[in-house]
């Protein structure tokens, strides 16, 4: 159906050279009604890693199998990972990502977490409310969670986290801290954040590295990055900076009864993806995640399940709009029309779905109605070119392609473009030094994944920065913005925004947003309790080892 456009896309994946599977998509998970909602911790969910394997079976409800097997309390999970982190101090992460698939998690309760419908809802945090006037708003702490010596983790414990959080010179936490001006301790279990206007960013930014609660005798004696003490279940056994965390559970009175159903975790970071694969072929690693379009390399392996999960994050070319022609909003579209996400989404990212738009179908912010906005086109993006100025086409030299992205992306945007008389020249670099280039405002574009976020609004502070967007922000955005958080308005209002603000980021064309992935995470037979519909599948992905099992 979709002819010519696939540029022999079929036929290089039939040779090898581009892989042809395809995988089921689950229904997307619709959207809930509420804001403030009471936790209720289900035991069906989540995990994470970072490469994995496709077995002889899909669970077509999304959910493992495994989970009718006798549970092995004793037993050790073992997680695979591309890359490893270097600290243990959640509030000097480099990436927020990296540092909670990484084990950070199971061992420091978090104020909040995101359900799979992009809908914040409280972990240590009980109940919260905004003042009338929004400036502030007060979190009522659970009242039976405990470190293992006894000290509560009450109001005064969390106060001294967040202050930590918002003045250390960190990489990413102390920016998701900026709309925070005082914390303060108002009961045993209360606090009370006083913000610079109303906004419902924080209990987002909180689900984060930001959220994350240490014993205040570790922030004031101990060293963060090389020692750990948590509220969580599970305590550092060893730990080998950027190579391996094991975890050991090491208390019976963890508040939540539900969690932490096996004796150890394993976290091991394998960069080489061959290496990776005969871990998880020859049973060192129980669980990771794949490349929809690298999966087929251990396609029929026996004892290996795979559950795949539509989730928030894609690839998107990252526009500076402060580089002649891209200041022309014309020449911003023409890019958009001309190119084929659909082939692309279908030869590169088997199973996935093209992407239009900065909000996945059932996440807050989406827009039915952008679907399909800039469908193929060439002979329009031609004209949009003629009509900015640019009758013979454009140049725009070099354009970053960041390692991370899947082999082959690049070299068909180059074609794609070039049919429509857009010429570029790739320049690879890995992330650390892609982002830097590109935030440093010299480069026209840059090819790599984007993430939805925490929340669409927390996606959007990470996309008014330079190292997404480096020619700023528009008194236009910043206004959407602000009404889309303003928690004076109704729920129904900031919604209605948000989309706007969508609408406003695809009609103006920041960048070209090309493929939301849909990963397929795979597991050994005995791992239970994983599923596509839990905490931060659709937004982050499923980072939650919490629930998670292993039968004898």
């Amino acid at each position: 159906m979709l002819g010519d456009r696939k540029f022999d896309l079929e036929a290089k994946a039939r040779a090898g050279c581009l892989p042809s599977l395809h995988l089921a998509r689950p229904d997307s998970v619709g959207m809930k009604g509420h804001i403030m909602v009471r936790r209720r911790w289900c035991l069906v969910l989540a995990v994470v890693a970072a490469v994995g394997v496709m077995g002889t079976g899909c669970a077509s409800s999304g959910d493992s199998p495994g989970t009718d097997r006798e549970v092995d309390t004793s037993a050790t999970l073992r997680a695979g990972w591309t890359q490893g982190i270097t600290s243990l101090d959640p509030h000097m992460a480099t990436s927020e990502v990296a540092s909670f698939l990484f084990g950070l998690n199971s061992i420091y309760d978090r104020l909040f977490t995101i359900n799979s419908a992009g809908e914040v809802e409280g972990m240590l945090v009980d109940s919260w409310e905004y003042s009338t006037d929004g400036r502030q708003l007060s979190l009522q702490l659970r009242e039976d969670a405990t470190f293992r010596d006894g000290t509560q983790l009450g109001a005064q414990v969390v106060k001294v986290n967040l202050d930590r959080a918002r003045t250390l010179d960190s990489p990413v936490v102390k920016r998701s801290m900026a709309p925070v001006t005082e914390v303060q301790a108002n009961g045993p279990y209360e606090v009370t954040l006083h913000l610079v206007s109303p906004t419902n960013l924080m209990p987002y930014q909180l689900a984060g590295m930001s959220g994350f609660i240490m014993h205040p005798d570790l922030i004031a004696n101990g060293d963060p990055g090389t020692e750990t003490n948590g509220s969580g279940a599970y305590s550092v056994e060893s730990w080998a900076p950027g190579e391996k965390l094991v975890l050991v559970r090491d208390r019976d009175d963890y508040w939540d009864k539900d969690a932490a159903q096996v004796a150890r975790i394993e976290h091991t970071a394998i960069a080489d993806f061959q290496a990776y694969t005969n871990a998880v072929a020859g049973g060192q690693i129980d669980i990771g995640q794949f490349q929809p379009g690298t999966i087929a390399s251990v396609e029929g392996r026996r004892g290996l399940n795979t559950v795949p999960v539509p989730m928030g994050i894609g690839t998107e070319l990252m526009l500076n709009r402060d580089i002649g022609p891209l200041t022309d909003v014309r020449v911003r579209q023409a890019l958009n029309y001309a190119i084929d996400r659909e082939a692309i989404t279908e030869a590169l990212y088997p199973g996935s779905d093209a992407r239009w738009q900065y909000s996945r179908d059932g996440l807050p912010a989406f827009d039915s109605g952008l679907e399909g906005r800039y469908a193929y086109d060439p002979a329009k993006a031609k004209a949009l070119l003629a009509e900015a100025g640019y009758p013979v086409g454009i140049d725009l030299g070099e354009v970053i392609i960041s390692n991370a992205t899947t082999p082959g992306v690049a070299d068909v945007l180059k074609e794609q473009f070039g049919q429509a008389g857009i010429r570029f020249e790739p320049q690879v670099l890995d992330g650390i030094e892609g982002i830097t280039t590109f935030a440093g405002g010299g480069s026209p574009a840059y090819l790599n994944f984007t993430s939805y976020g925490l929340g669409f609004a927390g996606g959007m502070v990470t996309r008014s920065g330079a190292t997404q967007n480096p020619a700023g922000t528009t008194p236009d955005y910043d206004q959407l913005f602000a009404d889309a958080t303003d928690t004076r308005r109704s729920a129904e209002e900031r919604e209605a925004s948000a989309v706007e603000l969508n609408d406003y980021l695809v009609e103006e064309a920041w960048g070209v947003p090309m493929t939301w992935v849909t990963y397929p995470w795979v597991m050994s037979d005995r791992v239970g309790n994983f599923s596509a519909d839990t905490d931060y599948a659709t937004t982050w992905g499923p980072y939650d080892f919490r629930y998670l099992t292993i039968s004898g």
